[in-house]
C-alpha cells in the first residue's frame, strides 16, 4: 500500500510544472485492445484476450463507466465485468483526482462469482499527447484484495489514443495495450 500511496505522489508531483503546457484528463471514452493475465507461480495457466471498456461524465463531477473483457487458455475461458460510477475532482487544470464503486461479476466454465470493487486515483495530462494515471483499490469477489493499477496514453490526435496499463490484484498481473476514442 505504501508503495500505491508514493507512486500516487510521485505521480501528482511530476506534472505539476507541466500544468501550463497540458489540457484536462478525458472522462468520455472508449477503449478496447489485448489483454492478458498472469498468476504468480503458475506460469502455464496465463489467459489473456480482448477488452473493451469506458466512461461517461453525467456532468462536471458524477461518470459512470464498465469494462467488460474476455479470457481464455487452452479450453478454459473466463470473462469479467465491471459496472459503477464514481466522482471526479479536479485538482488543478491538467489533474484529477478521482473515487469509485464498482459491481464486479466473473463467469467461468467452473464458477460464477459477483462482488464489489473500490477505487481511488489520479489521471494527468503531463502534456497535450500524454496521459499518466495511477490508482489503488479494494477488489473482493471471492476473497478481498488490495489492488494498483498504472498506465499511460498518447494521443496521437485530440480524439485518438493508444495506451498501456499494468494493475496487481494479489496474484494477479492484468496487462493491456488498447486504443481510445475520447468524444
Amino acid at each position: 500500500m505504501r508503495k500505491a500511496i508514493t507512486l500516487l505522489a510521485a505521480l501528482t508531483a511530476a506534472t505539476l510544472p507541466l500544468s501550463a503546457m497540458a489540457d484536462k484528463p478525458d472522462w468520455r471514452y472508449v477503449e478496447g485492445g489485448y489483454t492478458k493475465m498472469d498468476f504468480d507461480g503458475n506460469e502455464s495457466f496465463e489467459p489473456d484476450g480482448l477488452t473493451i471498456n469506458g466512461k461517461y461524465l453525467l456532468n462536471s463531477n458524477w461518470y459512470l463507466n464498465g469494462e467488460y473483457s474476455f479470457f481464455e487458455e487452452g479450453n478454459f475461458d473466463f470473462d469479467t465485468l465491471t459496472l459503477g460510477a464514481g466522482y471526479r475532482l479536479p485538482v488543478n487544470a491538467t489533474t484529477d483526482a478521482y473515487f469509485g464503486a464498482n459491481l464486479e461479476r466473473v463467469d467461468g466454465d467452473f464458477d460464477d462469482e459477483t462482488g464489489y470493487s473500490i477505487n481511488a486515483g489520479l489521471r494527468s495530462m503531463i502534456t497535450k499527447q500524454v496521459e499518466l494515471a495511477g490508482e489503488v483499490g479494494y477488489y473482493d469477489v471471492d476473497d478481498g484484495e488490495a489492488t494498483f493499477k498504472v498506465g499511460a496514453n498518447y494521443y496521437i490526435t485530440p480524439q485518438w489514443a493508444v495506451g498501456a496499463n499494468y494493475e496487481v490484484i494479489d496474484d494477479w498481473d492484468i496487462m493491456q495495450v488498447t486504443a481510445r476514442y475520447a468524444f
